[in-house]
């Protein structure tokens, strides 16, 4: 029997609902990432190996910038059960 996928509470609809999840900004040559993170109930990933912890959910463009250009962020992270 297969475990049931489960939507993270957060999932965005779109661009202005990633901006309220994640947030990037380059301070002191370090590229900074702010992300809301479940720590008391992760929900499993699709394959039900790991729980997430935090996710971008892909790759999103963010305010953050170099040369000029927005950087790309994609992130995932999880624990293992």
């Amino acid at each position: 029997m297969g475990l049931l996928t489960q939507t993270f509470p957060q999932t965005p609809k779109n661009q202005n609902q990633i901006a309220n999840i994640m947030k990037a900004e380059i301070k002191n040559g370090k590229l900074i990432i702010e992300l809301d993170a479940e720590i008391t109930n992760p929900k499993p990933s699709g394959s039900g190996k790991t729980l997430i912890v935090a996710s971008s959910h892909g790759n999103q463009t963010t305010t953050a910038q170099v040369k000029g250009k927005p950087v790309v962020v994609g992130l995932n992270a999880y624990i293992k059960p």
